[in-house]
């Protein structure tokens, strides 16, 4: 990561520096802080503030994020009967939701999202587009070719992730399959396919009411990552926990899996709206 980058990250989570706050923060020379700064702010991403006293010299200047100055376009899915529900967010810099749309698409093509992010171009410097997992290669190479910016998947997981190394975060939404992303080595790693494990219910049809079937469904996910990925730590995050789903599991397990080293489980309640905020925020981080 260069002098600008480490900047713009740094002051995109910090709102505002001066040029000395800068360098000593980031361990840069002066000369290059003043070099990228003079960039930035000629390019838009940082904007002048007022001069403060120095302790003793002259008057420093604070430099501010400026959210604006780019946009980032996130994709998220839902799978319905016959069709899928697509959401479009347009956000700022700093996570703040400029636009939203949605629709249903039968079938996905590789222009089928080109109206929207045509349109958002228009208006705004494209700064990354995120797609949703699993949405096609057609898709993700059409995009990447009319654009110029990075067009990737991003998985809403990436969102939860802990910093605690070697943790599996998973995120379970009513009427989507599971999400995981593996914490190891300092970095997130995604766990892609796991619609595709065998289990007793098709994720996207499972009725939450029926008890014993969630259960099974959630043992027989957690026996397979716990095997395959031995993880010393899983945080399961949901809106659906209650104390008897809870101690189920962890008794379903230990029987399941007896005599095999059981990470720490971790449950998490995580709402529609504390998770689409953390979403927005971890898709605008540059």
């Amino acid at each position: 990561m260069n002098s600008k980058d480490r900047i713009t990250r740094y002051l995109q989570q910090h709102r505002s520096a001066t040029r000395p706050q800068l360098a000593a923060a980031l361990g840069l020379s002066l000369v290059s802080t003043n070099a990228a700064v003079a960039a930035l702010e000629k390019e838009g991403v940082l904007t002048q503030g007022d001069a403060i006293p120095s302790g003793g010299g002259r008057p420093v200047r604070v430099y501010h994020f400026n959210p604006q100055y780019a946009a980032v376009a996130l994709f998220t899915a839902t799978q319905e009967a016959h069709c899928t529900l697509l959401h479009f967010e347009l956000l700022d810099l700093q996570g703040n939701r400029i636009k939203s749309m949605q629709a249903r698409f039968v079938q996905l093509h590789a222009e089928s999202l080109d109206e929207w992010l045509d349109a958002a171009a228009r208006h705004h410097k494209l700064q990354r587009i995120c797609l949703p997992p699993g949405l096609g290669c057609l898709v993700q190479a059409h995009l990447q070719q009319r654009h110029a910016c990075p067009v990737q998947e991003f998985h809403a997981a990436e969102a939860l992730v802990s910093s605690q190394d070697d943790t599996l975060t998973v995120l379970l939404q009513k009427g989507c399959a599971p999400q995981a992303v593996l914490f190891r080595h300092g970095a997130a790693t995604p766990c892609p396919l796991l619609h595709l494990l065998p289990l007793p219910a098709e994720w996207e049809s499972l009725d939450y009411a029926d008890h014993t079937l969630v259960e099974e469904m959630l043992a027989r996910l957690l026996q397979l990552l716990i095997c395959t990925l031995s993880p010393a730590r899983i945080d399961l995050h949901a809106d659906f926990w209650n104390d008897r789903l809870i101690t189920r599991l962890n008794f379903n397990l230990g029987t399941k899996l007896r005599g095999v080293a059981l990470p720490q489980l971790h449950f998490a309640t995580i709402t529609a709206e504390k998770l689409a905020g953390k979403l927005y925020r971890a898709a605008a981080t540059i």
